[in-house]
């Protein structure tokens, strides 16, 4: 365009030379014209991306403005500077002609490019041909003839600027095939980019679905799986139906968050049923209000987790609580007791000549009986009592709420119950006793304290003959005491 306008503007000048015999129009308006066709030449190299040679604007135009000035200033002879300006508009389009008609890369604008090639060649010739014409005349001083009456004057009008005027033409076609091209590309990309989209989509283990204003817009096959819906049916349907009532007000705010976040929820199957969810919402791009919002279905960590959790808090053979969880629960009931002043018991639970079992029947049997007998006191006991095995055959229950006398008849039902268990190993059969110490809490006791004198009654009932439950007394420490 540069080029275009200086090429008009050149000629403009030089009409207005013809019009008014000024020597400045003169010389400005053939060094606007070289500039015009060397500007254009430079719009070429530019188009076909090679390196620009510069150099060629001012190197032409100083050469004409140094040759149209001495013209000037000492008479000099209008063929010898027809013939000056006619070499140099010649020679410029001879790179640009080489480089149009090789170019093999770029086979969208190939028919372009050949007319672009063959006019300016077809202009480089014939001004050529004129610059020879007027070195000829000035040689053989030949008599000044009228331009419009001279023929090395009237053949660039009518050969060379027509087939200049096919190069900007042709140039145009260029620059419409490459756009065409380059849009042909960017479709084929667009689409291949959302076909990969989709197969990525497609691949992810997670539901992923686009939303806008809270409605979904797309959606993968996944979410078809998840929610048992199909995907049209998803579409434009607001994206909290997927989720039970009492989550929809958590997922509305994290919707409207302008930042990447991420939530734990429950998410909700057509049948009604529900399954724990993982859910990440993050923007789809920096200048859209899409989101884009993905669905995991953790079921299986959920499990693991509480399969983890079990195995960190209870005994894995009796399903009992393990000694740590029971320490951390029984001391929130010792706050608890402390602060309202609630009765609380603590007893310890141990089978009589457990050894024997084991060494009489085996070790299998004697796991049979762990099981048995925590079963049975988890039937009999509260789910308000903490039941816990600290190893072996010794387990500790504490009873909420709950002083001596209320302690006492419930463990010794529990005894009772233990005696009347009937075991089978293979063709014999065994019995389980068990003996119970009993310690009630008092102001200002910890659980050691209270554990401590759980003991010694348990060591109590052990002395006394075993299979009996014994409640701490002054008596009994007394006894222990004297022993």
């Amino acid at each position: 365009m540069a080029g275009s306008w200086s090429l008009i503007g050149g000629i403009g000048l030089f009409i207005a030379f013809i019009l008014t015999g000024s020597p400045t129009l003169n010389v400005l308006g053939n060094a606007a014209q070289l500039a015009g066709e060397a500007l254009f030449l430079l719009g070429i190299f530019r188009f076909m991306g090679r390196q620009l040679p510069w150099w060629i604007v001012p190197l032409s135009v100083s050469l004409m403005v140094l040759f149209n000035i001495h013209y000037w200033m000492f008479d000099g002879h209008s063929d010898f500077l027809m013939g000056i300006y006619s070499t140099i508009a010649g020679l410029l389009p001879a790179q640009a002609v080489w480089l149009l008609l090789r170019e093999k890369s770029d086979p969208a604008t190939r028919p372009a490019r050949l007319l672009v090639g063959i006019s300016l060649l077809i202009y480089s010739a014939v001004t050529l041909l004129r610059g020879y014409l007027g070195y000829r005349d000035w040689w053989l001083d030949a008599p000044y003839i009228n331009p419009y009456e001279s023929f090395s004057y009237l053949l660039p009008y009518n050969f060379a600027i027509p087939a200049l005027v096919m190069g900007f033409i042709g140039v145009t076609l260029m620059t419409m095939q490459r756009i065409l091209a380059n849009s042909e590309i960017h479709a084929e990309q667009a689409r291949h980019n959302a076909l990969r989209f989709e197969r990525l989509l497609g691949a992810t283990t997670s539901a992923v679905m686009i939303v806008k204003t809270g409605l979904i817009q797309d959606a993968n096959r996944r979410l078809e799986q998840l929610t048992g819906l199909s995907r049209q049916s998803l579409l434009q349907q607001p994206v909290i139906t997927l989720f039970p009532s009492q989550s929809r007000n958590l997922i509305e705010q994290h919707l409207s968050r302008a930042h990447a976040s991420q939530l734990d929820v429950d998410a909700l199957h057509t049948s009604g049923k529900s399954f724990p969810a993982e859910i990440s919402i993050a923007p789809l791009s920096a200048d859209s209000n899409d989101l884009l919002l993905e669905i995991r279905d953790v079921s299986h960590r959920k499990a693991l987790e509480q399969q983890l959790q079990l195995l960190a808090t209870q005994d894995s053979l009796t399903g009992a609580l393990n000694r740590r969880a029971f320490n951390e629960r029984a001391q929130q009931e010792f706050k608890r007791a402390a602060r309202y002043q609630q009765p609380l018991s603590l007893a310890i639970l141990d089978l009589d000549h457990f050894k024997s079992i084991n060494d009489s029947y085996g070790h299998l049997a004697g796991d049979h009986a762990l099981q048995q007998f925590a079963g049975l006191c988890r039937r009999l006991l509260r789910e308000s009592d903490i039941f816990s095995r600290f190893g072996g055959e010794e387990f500790v229950v504490l009873l909420t709420q709950t002083d001596d006398a209320a302690a006492m008849a419930l463990l010794e039902r529990l005894r009772q119950e233990v005696s009347k268990l009937a075991l089978q190993q293979g063709a014999e059969s065994f019995g389980l006793r068990v003996s119970v110490g009993l310690a009630t809490w008092q102001a200002g006791d910890q659980l050691d304290s209270l554990f401590k004198r759980a003991d010694q009654a348990l060591y109590a009932a052990k002395s006394s003959g075993r299979n009996r439950v014994i409640s701490w007394t002054d008596d009994v420490h007394a006894r222990l005491a004297d022993v």
